[in-house]
């Protein structure tokens, strides 16, 4: 199977011939993504569904002194474009006046990103795929007889392009692919069922993880929350998995980004070099970072994205700021119109075996709910997890919350574990934090 994706040099040279032709008064902005693919899902051993997609989408965003208009179309013939362009023109008339809105005046990006190591198309055999999905899902039912149902395995491969134009003369390109596999089990035991996953995400088709390691993580997974129980109310060390520190570093994320800022609606607010972390901890963006999830050479704006430190030695060194916030700030624009991989690392040696290190806690694997309040930092969350006694897992626990406030959370940190998830843009083990209240029963 061969990638569809559109002629994108076809397209570029359409929209560069039509900035040739636009009011020079006003200020453009195109931003186009093509992409192709396909998502194979697999349920009770046999195929469920195949669906091929191929997506084309233009915004066009208008600037008319200091005034902002945006428009957008998934059809790409010269007619609709122009079309959007005039909605785009018509808006930005009717739209207050803002002197932050306009096109980034320097940095912006000017040429084709090639070498990124995120782009790695392939000629895919259907049939092997199916095979693949297949074979995942067999292994999570014979993995243990208490896997009773799945909700099935899925493969997908997306083939990406992105562009953007603008008329102050900026232009970037880049290409990227995505192969993700993953399967959901569902465990049963004394009539009560627990559900849980796994996956594996890359850009690389060689480098995802092996379809029956997944389909058995899966039903590892699954059978260990089988005769959860509650716990009583208590403050305690509490360590969160790999993918729950993740959602605990995208709030700390978006409280430093410029719009949170700039609306006075974060708890960093006036933060800046000062400690937020141990002094032990690190947190960096690294916006190239080969086969990184998130890796772009531009944001939304055009503008060039950079590395940086965010948090060195504990100290909040920066905020997240686009072409727009920065101005606000009245502050050097970071490139950060979009959010690319974020590395947390420590000065210390990673912590293995990290469960074994505590004599009384709870370990956390899931949450629910958005319970983290930007402005204050208050945190409360529903929480699934397993209490731990002399370095142990004793058994699942369930009807939980965590409750804290994040400010002290993230300076209570006492380690990070070496098992380091690289699936998603946020690259971290997992973090041990202590004294935690975790509402149970009184």
């Amino acid at each position: 199977m061969t990638s569809n994706t559109p002629d994108a040099d076809k397209y570029k040279n359409l929209i560069q011939n039509l900035l040739s032709k636009l009011k020079t008064d006003y200020q453009y902005v195109f931003s186009l993504s093509l992409s192709d693919g396909f998502t194979v899902t697999s349920r009770s051993k046999s195929v469920e569904s195949i669906e091929h997609h191929q997506d084309t989408g233009l915004a066009v965003a208008v600037y008319n002194n200091y005034k902002k208009g945006t428009a957008s179309t998934n059809n790409l013939s010269l007619e609709s474009i122009q079309k959007t362009i005039e909605k785009a023109e018509y808006i930005s008339t009717n739209t207050q006046q803002d002197e932050c809105q306009g096109l980034p005046e320097s940095n912006y990006t000017k040429n084709d990103w090639t070498d990124l190591g995120i782009y790695y198309p392939e000629k895919l055999d259907i049939n092997e795929i199916i095979d693949k999905t297949i074979e995942c899902e067999s292994e999570a039912f014979s993995f243990d007889n208490r896997i009773t149902n799945s909700e099935g395995s899925t493969f997908s491969y997306s083939n990406q392009k992105n562009i953007i134009l603008n008329s102050n003369g900026a232009y970037g390109s880049y290409k990227s692919t995505d192969y993700s596999l993953s399967c959901i089990a569902l465990a049963e035991q004394d009539k009560l069922m627990e559900r849980d996953y796994w996956y594996s995400s890359t850009r690389d088709l060689d480098s995802i993880e092996n379809a029956k390691d997944i389909g058995r993580i899966a039903a590892r997974r699954a059978v260990s929350r089988l005769g959860a129980k509650t716990i009583k109310t208590r403050a305690c060390p509490v360590l969160f998995s790999p993918e729950m520190a993740q959602s605990i570093i995208s709030n700390f994320l978006g409280a430093i980004d410029g719009s949170s800022i700039y609306k006075k609606s974060s708890f960093l607010l006036n933060k800046l070099e000062e400690t937020i972390f141990p002094n032990f901890l690190n947190i960096r963006e690294e916006p190239l970072l080969e086969g990184g999830p998130a890796t772009r050479p531009y944001d939304i704006d055009g503008v060039l994205t950079c590395k940086k430190d965010i948090i060195s030695k504990g100290i909040l060194k920066t905020y997240l700021l686009d072409t727009y916030s920065s101005r606000k700030l009245k502050m050097e624009c970071t490139g950060n119109g979009s959010l690319t991989n974020i590395i947390i690392d420590t000065d210390r040696s990673l912590t293995k075996n990290i469960i074994s290190t505590m004599e009384d806690g709870i370990f956390i694997t899931d949450m629910m709910g958005s319970g983290a309040n930007t402005l204050t930092g208050d945190y409360s969350r529903g929480a699934f997890g397993y209490l731990i006694k002399d370095g142990e897992i004793k058994h699942p626990v369930t009807e939980i919350t965590v409750a804290s406030n994040l400010l002290k959370m993230f300076k209570n940190i006492v380690a990070l574990g070496d098992d380091i998830d690289i699936r998603g843009r946020i690259r971290t083990g997992s973090i041990l934090i202590k004294d935690i209240t975790i509402g149970g029963t009184k």
